[in-house]
């Protein structure tokens, strides 16, 4: 397997390398973020445990089940205090 530092520089056939196709990746996620909070939305993510999060507007996170019959999540718990969360470095 290799590491990113090894492919990043690569120059993919849109004249684009790995690097900036990823920032630019990043940047739309971002935008999609802070459209939805903005909106007053919470926005879900799968947190490296597989577990589903949701990634609060005060940049706050959740823990939460999500109930596939009624289409609502259910917090178990909060993750990460206001301003604290994975994303709270995105600006509104």
């Amino acid at each position: 397997m290799c590491k990113y530092s090894d492919i990043e520089n690569i120059e993919l056939q849109n004249g684009k390398t790995v690097r900036e196709v990823n920032e630019e990746v990043r940047h739309e996620i971002e935008h999609i973020y802070a459209e939805s909070w903005l909106k007053g939305f919470s926005v879900p993510f799968f947190g490296d445990d597989g577990s589903i999060y949701l990634a609060n507007p005060d940049g706050s996170e959740d823990k939460v089940t999500l109930d596939r019959n009624t289409r609502t999540y259910n917090i178990i718990m909060r993750t990460a205090q206001p301003g604290c969360g994975r994303f709270a470095h995105i600006k509104l």
